[in-house]
């Protein structure tokens, strides 16, 4: 067989073919870890924040302590899956704040977890004081989740807004508190720690007064529309989940399917702030934390698939494999 001279047509042929392949490569998005990067971005986009083990002489106060905000009659499982999701993440502590009359139902949930009651009337909805009775306990935490199960009554949507204006730790905003805020993101903007909205496309398009359903949703322009004008950062859950704080969005690659069942979203919202509460162990930027929560609870629910398949799984399944998901991170971290 012939050879073609060094340097002759064959091998600029293929510079020309190399050329064009790392032009594509430019214009694709690059994946990371579980991440894929939306649009271009520079070739060192930092990958997800390594989870070093834990230090030696860790207690339970210093591994970050979270307060869920939460519950109706009706819905006291919400919160509670919320807690199993940060306790399961790695939260030392975890309270559980609730209308009075659902808090023996919560504490007999997830014996693990501390429980508030909070005053409300006689159906069980939070009143004007709940958020006076709840301000002792925001100094006491590191992190707080306001919303799964709490309820659409406009005394509700009140005590929301309260909180986010007083709240100077970092918050989680889910479910109902994202309802109490639709048209009204502008009012986050002054806070000053960092604010994690978890919205799925229907609460998105509520909160930007866009009309669900119909043609498929633009979610990258409502990630970084929500996360701009709360001057926080969003998750947008769904299929290929989006975590963006206005320059920066990215796209979750683990989950699935399996994720498709109630409860599941709670899940998240505690994971996040068990992520958020660590914050010294993930390097201190809200943005990689909140992107490690969405990867470990995607890969729990891969982890359940991998078992049961994408059908039956339950949330608090899920929240139980967090811990493994986790495992795979602290065990890919540099030594």
């Amino acid at each position: 067989m012939r050879r073609r001279p060094r340097g002759g047509p064959g091998l600029a042929c293929r510079a020309r073919l190399l050329r064009h392949a790392r032009g594509r490569a430019r214009r694709r998005p690059r994946t990371r870890t579980g991440l894929a990067y939306h649009g271009w971005v520079p070739a060192d986009a930092p990958p997800l924040p390594p989870l070093p083990p834990r230090p030696a002489d860790a207690h339970k106060a210093s591994v970050g302590r979270v307060l869920i905000v939460g519950g109706s009659m009706g819905m006291a499982g919400a919160p509670a899956l919320a807690a199993r999701g940060a306790l399961r993440a790695g939260a030392g502590l975890v309270t559980v704040a609730v209308p009075r009359p659902v808090q023996a139902i919560v504490a007999g949930f997830l014996p693990e977890a501390m429980t508030v009651g909070l005053p409300c009337d006689g159906e069980g909805v939070l009143d004007a004081s709940a958020d006076e009775a709840l301000r002792p306990h925001l100094e006491r935490v590191h992190v707080v989740v306001v919303g799964p199960g709490l309820g659409r009554a406009p005394a509700v949507e009140d005590f929301v807004l309260t909180l986010a204006r007083v709240v100077e730790r970092p918050l989680v905003l889910d479910a109902d508190a994202l309802y109490a805020l639709r048209g009204r993101l502008a009012e986050l903007a002054a806070r000053r720690a960092p604010t994690v909205l978890t919205p799925h496309e229907g609460e998105a398009a509520q909160l930007l007064g866009e009309k669900p359903g119909g043609a498929a949703a633009p979610r990258e322009a409502w990630a970084r529309r929500i996360a701009e004008a709360a001057r926080g950062i969003a998750v947008l859950k769904g299929p290929g989940t989006l975590v963006c704080d206005g320059p920066r969005c990215v796209r979750n690659t683990t989950g699935g399917p399996v994720l498709a069942t109630g409860g599941t979203g709670d899940v998240l919202a505690g994971v996040v702030a068990a992520m958020l509460a660590g914050l010294p162990a993930t390097g201190g930027d809200a943005f990689g934390a909140a992107c490690l929560a969405v990867h470990v609870h995607g890969r729990a629910g891969d982890r359940c698939a991998a078992v049961r398949g994408d059908r039956g799984t339950l949330a608090s399944e899920v929240a139980d494999e967090v811990p493994h998901a986790i495992a795979e991170r602290v065990a890919a971290a540099p030594r």
